[in-house]
C-alpha cells in the first residue's frame, strides 16, 4: 500500500485536532500538521519539500478573497487542495467542489477519494 502524505494547515483548536485526528487513524495515511501561527511561506515550503498528495486548508476569519491561497495553486497547479470552514461545514475542494459534511466519515471519503485518484505531482 503506498503511502499518502497529506498537509493539514489549522489553527490551534478542536476543528484542527478532530480533523488531524481523523487522519491519521487512516491506514497509509501520513499526515504533517503546520499550525497558522505559521506564515504561508511556511506552507509553501513544506509543500515543496512534503510533495504531499492534498493539502487541507482549515478557513477562519483570517481568510479573505485577497488571501494568497491562490497563490499556492497556480505556483503548485497538480497539487490537491481542500479547505474546511468550521462556520458552515463545508469543504471546498479544488478544482472547485462543495461538499456538506454530517459527519466524520464524510470527511474521511472526501480525503480518501482525492488521495487514491492518480497523482501527476513529482515525487
Amino acid at each position: 500500500m503506498e503511502t499518502k502524505k497529506i498537509v493539514l494547515w489549522g489553527q490551534e483548536d478542536l476543528l484542527s485536532s478532530s480533523v488531524e485526528l481523523f487522519l491519521t487513524a487512516q491506514k497509509g495515511w501520513h499526515v504533517l500538521k503546520i499550525s497558522q501561527e505559521e506564515n504561508f511561506e511556511t506552507l509553501v515550503l513544506e509543500v515543496e519539500k512534503f510533495h504531499p498528495d492534498v493539502v487541507i486548508i482549515q478557513q477562519g476569519d483570517h481568510t479573505s478573497k485577497s488571501y494568497p491561497l491562490m497563490k499556492l495553486i497556480q505556483d503548485h497547479p497538480k497539487l490537491r487542495v481542500i479547505t474546511v470552514s468550521l462556520r458552515d461545514n463545508m469543504m471546498e475542494v479544488y478544482s472547485k467542489q462543495n461538499v456538506l459534511i454530517e459527519s466524520a466519515s464524510d470527511f474521511i471519503s472526501v480525503v480518501s477519494a482525492l488521495t487514491n485518484q492518480p497523482s501527476t505531482q513529482d515525487t
